[in-house]
């Protein structure tokens, strides 16, 4: 009886068929999205680094970073993997090293820019060229996506994050942890992230939201009548919803915004909401599969003027809405209260409350999704380095790469595909295994017959590319 080498019944032998066989079948398909979009293009013209013409361009290293994500790597020294896959290496060409990669993400970096960075306080550094030239990419991608579509309205939700690193240059965040707390702007109906600013962890959420909107919309197209916003309580900052109440300046022409943020309960607000008689408190109930349900939320109607001194005098009043929260039993919370109290400010009038409520809180399932598949899905949860700009610059690939396969998934991919998490579209498409065949100066790639209509997937994008 021959001697066993595990618990399965099979052995393992050596390939010497010398076959370019690869892991990643379906990482092509990501970098023809790439194609489809002119990445390489705008790359080119907006990301310049280098200083001499030899070795890999910009546009190869970026999508060179796009692939490394994609087919789950979190660190630079992961693409060594996809370097040593022979049949990888004949659809795509030869990937460059992590060192090279390494340096040119130093490439995105300028200590000079840090300089003013106080060694306590808040500080939101400028961009570099090639990191602001990184978002123009950005940018275009988004408006590329969308052009055809011609989408007449976006619902925006803006919201930070924090990303635990030990690097030396990273600062304390309001967890008690070291590292850093971008913010993004997502846009809901395309699923798409329209900008991002990386920042310091020891930079408030709610700093100069303002700005980060307003970049936002500058990657909106022009087809866009109508702007919605939903943000946590860090939005709520007079000068921003000033701004918005105005409505903005969107390629010559007045767009209205319309807003739903999570209101700060001041003593004022706070003793407006506790003088409500209990009639004016209606059930706060939660959508499920089996219709509403309700729990242990209320909400009413609160007439509140803040006395900022930043609110325009001559402004229509905001509409605030007022959400209590039930003790159990007869418990009270640990802070002697019978009940806890938040708030929701609006210029929406024209929703019921209890709706408009439910649409407020939607964010958590947005934009609060989109960091958690930056950071645990896609590569956005671990720094690369202690340089704050190269950190800055992976962040950014990170989102443009997000972009990307969102893209791809809309664009390529059947509707079943569209809502799936990166794990699902690794296991069913991009780290399935095929052959690579060389013949008559072509080259071929088997793989299982029918793997969700890849060469149709192929098809749709040479379309996209065109439109």
């Amino acid at each position: 009886m021959a001697e066993r080498e595990g618990l399965l019944p099979f052995k393992l032998i050596e390939d010497e068929t010398g076959d370019a066989l690869t892991s990643y079948s379906g990482l092509p398909l990501v970098l023809e999205t790439c194609e489809a979009l002119g990445l390489a293009r705008l790359v080119k013209e907006h990301v310049r680094i280098k200083q001499r013409q030899r070795g890999y361009s910009e546009s190869e290293y970026v999508q060179s970073v796009i692939a490394l994500i994609a087919a789950g790597g979190d660190c630079l020294e992961d693409i060594e993997r996809l370097r040593s896959d022979k049949g990888l290496k004949l659809l795509v060409g030869e990937l460059p090293s992590a060192e090279a990669v390494r340096f040119f993400l130093y490439g995105f970096h300028d200590e000079k820019l840090l300089e003013e960075r106080p060694e306590q306080g808040a500080f939101i550094a400028p961009e570099t060229k090639p990191l602001a030239g990184l978002w123009e990419v950005q940018r275009e991608v988004v408006l590329k996506a969308s052009r055809k579509e011609e989408p007449k309205q976006a619902t925006i939700d803006q919201d930070a994050t924090v990303i635990e690193s030990h690097k030396e240059q990273s600062r304390m965040t309001y967890l008690g942890e070291r590292g850093y707390q971008p913010v993004i702007n997502y846009w809901v109906e395309q699923d798409l992230i329209l900008a991002d600013e990386f920042r310091d962890g020891n930079v408030p959420a709610g700093m100069d939201c303002l700005s980060s909107f307003m970049r936002t919309t500058r990657a909106l197209p022009a087809s866009i009548e109508t702007l919605y916003f939903r943000s946590d309580s860090a939005a709520y900052q007079h000068k921003l919803l000033d701004a918005m109440r105005d409505g903005i300046e969107l390629y010559g022409k007045k767009v209205p915004v319309y807003f739903a943020i999570s209101a700060d309960v001041s003593e004022a607000l706070r003793g407006r909401i506790s003088s409500l008689s209990e009639s004016a408190w209606k059930p706060l109930r939660r959508l499920t599969e089996k219709g509403l349900i309700e729990g242990r939320k209320e909400w009413a109607e609160v007439e509140f003027i803040p006395s900022d001194a930043s609110v325009k005098k001559a402004m229509k009043p905001d509409r605030y809405l007022a959400i209590r929260v039930k003790p159990w039993q007869t418990e009270l919370f640990s802070d002697g209260n019978s009940y806890h109290y938040y708030a929701v400010v609006t210029n929406r009038w024209e929703i019921e409350g209890e709706e408009l409520l439910r649409w407020q809180r939607e964010r958590c399932g947005s934009v609060e999704k989109v960091h958690d598949a930056l950071k645990n899905d896609l590569a956005g949860g671990v720094m690369p380095c202690g340089r704050y700009y190269a950190n800055a610059a992976w962040w950014r690939l990170n989102c443009l790469c997000y972009n990307v396969i969102s893209i791809m998934k809309r664009k390529a991919l059947p509707q079943s595909f569209w809502p799936v998490r990166m794990k699902a579209l690794r296991f069913h498409l991009i780290g399935v295994a095929g052959k690579v065949v060389s013949h008559a100066r072509m080259t071929f790639l088997k793989i299982t017959e029918g793997l969700i209509g890849y060469r149709q997937a192929r098809s749709q994008l040479l379309k996209f590319s065109t439109a």
